[in-house]
Protein backbone atom coordinates (compact mmCIF):
# COMPACT_ATOMS: atom_id res chain seq x y z
CA UNK A 1 0.00 0.00 0.00
CA UNK A 2 2.75 2.58 0.54
CA UNK A 3 3.95 2.17 -2.69
CA UNK A 4 0.85 2.44 -4.64
CA UNK A 5 0.14 5.28 -2.37
CA UNK A 6 3.45 6.89 -3.20
CA UNK A 7 3.64 6.20 -7.27
CA UNK A 8 -0.15 7.62 -6.93
CA UNK A 9 1.25 11.04 -5.36
CA UNK A 10 4.09 11.22 -7.71
CA UNK A 11 1.76 10.99 -10.20
CA UNK A 12 -0.46 13.96 -8.76
CA UNK A 13 2.63 16.40 -8.27
CA UNK A 14 5.86 16.98 -6.45
CA UNK A 15 4.21 18.39 -3.24
CA UNK A 16 1.60 15.92 -2.50
CA UNK A 17 4.77 13.35 -2.88
CA UNK A 18 6.80 15.37 -0.71
CA UNK A 19 4.17 15.66 2.33
CA UNK A 20 3.73 11.67 1.87
CA UNK A 21 7.62 11.12 2.34
CA UNK A 22 7.27 13.51 5.36
CA UNK A 23 4.64 11.81 7.19
CA UNK A 24 6.55 9.14 6.81
CA UNK A 25 9.87 10.59 8.38
CA UNK A 26 7.41 11.34 11.55
CA UNK A 27 6.11 7.99 11.64
CA UNK A 28 9.62 6.17 11.76
CA UNK A 29 11.39 9.26 14.53
CA UNK A 30 8.23 8.15 16.71
CA UNK A 31 8.40 4.60 16.25
CA UNK A 32 12.54 5.20 16.67
CA UNK A 33 11.46 7.01 19.92
CA UNK A 34 9.63 3.60 21.59
CA UNK A 35 11.28 1.47 24.19
CA UNK A 36 12.04 -1.28 22.01
CA UNK A 37 15.22 -3.01 22.42
CA UNK A 38 17.60 -2.12 19.32
CA UNK A 39 15.88 1.12 19.08
CA UNK A 40 16.73 4.39 20.52
CA UNK A 41 14.31 4.36 23.11
CA UNK A 42 15.39 1.05 23.76
CA UNK A 43 18.67 2.70 24.35
CA UNK A 44 17.45 5.07 26.31
CA UNK A 45 15.20 2.77 28.73
CA UNK A 46 18.73 1.08 29.49
CA UNK A 47 20.18 4.47 30.41
CA UNK A 48 17.19 5.41 32.56
CA UNK A 49 16.66 2.05 34.38
CA UNK A 50 21.20 2.25 34.88
CA UNK A 51 20.20 6.12 36.58
CA UNK A 52 17.75 4.28 38.37
CA UNK A 53 19.89 1.70 39.54
CA UNK A 54 22.57 3.40 40.47
CA UNK A 55 25.09 0.90 38.60
CA UNK A 56 25.08 -0.47 35.05
CA UNK A 57 23.18 -3.36 33.55
CA UNK A 58 25.51 -6.74 33.27
CA UNK A 59 26.44 -6.85 29.24
CA UNK A 60 24.65 -10.32 29.12
CA UNK A 61 21.57 -8.92 30.09
CA UNK A 62 22.25 -5.62 27.95
CA UNK A 63 23.53 -8.05 25.38
CA UNK A 64 20.43 -10.45 25.45
CA UNK A 65 17.93 -7.37 25.26
CA UNK A 66 19.53 -5.79 22.18
CA UNK A 67 19.38 -9.43 20.59
CA UNK A 68 15.80 -10.03 21.22
CA UNK A 69 14.95 -6.56 19.48
CA UNK A 70 17.06 -7.35 16.25
CA UNK A 71 15.24 -10.88 15.72
CA UNK A 72 12.06 -9.08 16.72
CA UNK A 73 12.03 -5.94 14.11
CA UNK A 74 13.87 -8.64 11.57
CA UNK A 75 11.04 -10.83 11.85
CA UNK A 76 8.66 -7.94 11.91
CA UNK A 77 10.30 -6.27 8.63
CA UNK A 78 9.70 -9.23 6.89
CA UNK A 79 6.14 -10.33 7.48
CA UNK A 80 5.31 -6.65 6.70
CA UNK A 81 8.10 -6.45 3.25
CA UNK A 82 5.83 -9.52 2.26
CA UNK A 83 2.79 -8.13 2.94
CA UNK A 84 2.77 -5.76 1.47
CA UNK A 85 4.69 -6.50 -1.96
CA UNK A 86 2.08 -9.12 -2.30
CA UNK A 87 -0.44 -7.08 -2.50
CA UNK A 88 1.25 -4.51 -5.39
CA UNK A 89 -0.71 -5.23 -8.36
CA UNK A 90 2.68 -6.04 -10.64
CA UNK A 91 2.75 -9.13 -8.07
CA UNK A 92 -0.54 -10.12 -8.56
CA UNK A 93 -0.06 -10.22 -12.22
CA UNK A 94 3.02 -12.68 -12.24
CA UNK A 95 0.79 -14.57 -9.80
CA UNK A 96 -1.93 -14.85 -11.57
CA UNK A 97 -4.41 -14.09 -9.11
Amino acid sequence: KIVEMGASLAKQGGSSLFLYTALISINLAVLNALPLPLLDGGQFLLLLIEGLRGRPLPEKFQLAFMQSGFVFLVGLSVVLIVKDTSQLAAVQQLLGR
